[in-house]
Formats: C-alpha cells, structure tokens, sequence
C-alpha cells in the first residue's frame, strides 16, 4: 500500500510530535510505502525523522498527488482550517482520504480574526475527508457536534516509556511546572500568573517555572519582571531535568487536545492540575481540574491537590503507562490509517 502523508503547516507542535511517531510506525509496517509532503520552513519535521531510511520527502504540491499514485492521502490537521490543500486534492483526485485531526475546536474559540465567519466557510471541511482519526473521545464529540457525519477512529496519544528518575534533591519550595507554547490565548501563562499573585495565601512557600518559546513571550517576560518567584527558561530539548525539579504541573488551557505535557508528567508520577476541558478532563480526577479562567477555582484546586495527590497518582501512572504507551499508540494508528 502507497501512503502518502501531507502537511502544510509551517509549524511543529505536539501534533506534529504524534504525527511523526505516526509515520514512524508506518514506515516500520511491511508492505507499507511511505511518501511525506511538508511545509520547507519546518525542517524540525524532517529532522524529527531523519533516522528513517524508508521514507521519500517531498516539500508540500498538492498538484503532485496524482502522478505519486499513492493508495491512501493522510492529511495531518492540527486544526480543521490546516492543509485543507490536501483534503482538496485528494478529492479531486478521487483518492482515498484520512483527516488525523487533534484540535476540532471553532475559531471564535480559539480567538481568531474573524473567528466565527470562518468557521462557518469552514464547517464544510469537516465531512470532505473519507474518515478521520482524532485523539479523544471529547475531540470526536465536538466534531459531530460541528457537524460531522464520516466515520472517526480515536487513536489515544503516546508517550515513551519515562527513564527511571535520578534521585534529586528538593529544596522546602513548592514548584509548580507550567510547560508548552508561549501563547495566553490558548496557553494562557497570563492568566495563571495573576492567580499565582492574586491568592498569595494559597501559594505559599511555592516557585514557578515557565517552560517553552512562542508569540507572547516578549509580553510574559514584561510580566514576570522583577519577580523572583517565576522563573522563565526557553524550550528545553532534554526535558528530564526539568521534570525532575517538579512538584506539579498545571495546565490552564482555554483549550487544548491531550497535552503530552501531562501525560509525560503522571507517568513519571508528577500531580497534575488542569482547567475542566478537553483531554485535561478526559483524563484528570474531577477534583484535579479547575473552572476555565476562574482564578479562585485555580488556587482552591492547587491547595488542595498539593496535600492530597499522594492518594492517587499511583492509580493514574498505571493507567498512563498503559493506556498511553507509545507501542500501543502506534499499533492502533497504523490499524486506523490502513483498515478503513
């Protein structure tokens, strides 16, 4: 079988990430051939891949999808409005087509210019492929909401298995680990931030590490100015000695997929809190989410998190190293992209 994988997303993030494990799966299965189309300004997704030596590269030409006579187009959608070329073209190609798509979320939602008219001219997108793979259950439920009708296969996410940890020395701090792209529209550090200042009282004897890069990181560095309680750091590429300094990670997210962050963390039985949405509540206790952008909920949640995790972090690490491995993570992607 011919597999052609397509992505125009300038972009590399967490999708990216999943794709990549993706398409390293594939390339590993026999009988599968695998071509990759990519946006020339992510070279982090060909160097992601480099070690493959099955694999054929091509920068991203929908005209192109024709002569390559592929079997199968996968179009990787980190949004629905993202290489839509893609979907297109196998269309009119009339080949066979599978959306793997992680964040279904409207527009207006993710605050975007003219939000809510584009997701209008966009609604259509949602049953132009022949199938999709998502990543959650709460994905598949906001794509039949916006009004898709083509069959979904939820492939939950992978991670490898974490390294036995180093036995480091904590200081009497609390720290609290925020991890992920600079962005407070999606991310929302600003957000978390005035919580943290806000509700001294429940943050007491506690450190923050801001960890990524990204649009607004100009303005969070403006923020934590002369507040030696936050420390901000670029994206590290090794992150085991980050998440060896850790106590806890919170995600305050307005929205998100199924942050790897958080599954990284409980499997390496890290207490994680996150905002009630999306994969946070998919996964988390019901008592270790908050209210989106309430910051009294936020901190109430800290306060009690942080003296009560102990109870069930050994349920939830079983559960991750099970249920989110990388091996089964790749058998079922392989199975979803091959067997309609």
């Amino acid at each position: 079988m011919n597999i052609l994988v397509y992505d125009d997303n300038p972009d590399f993030g967490g999708h990216q990430i999943m794709a990549c494990r993706g398409i390293e799966a594939l390339v590993e299965t026999p009988g599968l051939d695998i071509t990759l189309m990519y946006h020339p300004e992510n070279q982090k997704f060909i160097q992601t891949l480099e070690h493959l030596e099955h694999i054929q590269t091509l920068e991203a030409d929908p005209a192109l999808f024709q002569s390559l006579e592929p079997d199968v187009v996968l179009v990787i959608q980190g949004d629905i409005a993202q290489s839509t070329a893609g979907v297109l073209a196998a269309r009119k190609a009339k080949i066979e087509c599978v959306s793997y798509l992680a964040i279904p979320h409207t527009l207006s939602l993710m605050g975007a210019k003219l939000g809510s008219v584009r997701d209008t001219k966009n609604k259509p997108f949602f049953n132009k492929p022949d199938r999709f793979i998502t990543i959650s259950e709460s994905m598949a439920d906001i794509m039949r909401k916006r009004g898709c009708k083509k069959p979904i296969t939820i492939v939950k996410n992978g991670i490898p298995a974490p390294p036995i940890p180093k036995l480091t020395a904590h200081d009497d701090k609390f720290t609290i680990g925020l991890i992920g792209r600079i962005e407070f529209n999606q991310k929302q550090q600003n957000f978390f931030i005035r919580a943290f200042r806000k509700h001294p009282a429940m943050f007491a004897n506690t450190r923050v590490l801001l960890i990524g890069s990204g649009p607004d990181e100009g303005k969070l560095k403006k923020l934590l100015k002369n507040d030696d309680r936050i420390t901000f750091l670029p994206w590290q590429e090794n992150m085991e000695e980050i998440y060896e300094l850790l106590d806890m990670v919170v995600i305050p997210s307005r929205y998100e997929g199924v942050p790897l962050v958080m599954l990284e963390a409980l499997a390496r039985g890290i207490p994680v809190i996150g905002s009630r949405r999306d994969g946070m509540k998919d996964v988390l206790p019901d008592t270790w989410t908050f209210t989106t952008e309430d910051d009294a909920s936020l901190a109430m949640t800290f306060a009690t998190v942080r003296e009560t995790w102990s109870r069930k972090i050994e349920t939830l690490q079983d559960q991750i190293l099970d249920e989110y491995s990388i091996e089964k993570f790749k058998a079922d992607f392989v199975k979803a992209v091959t067997h309609p």
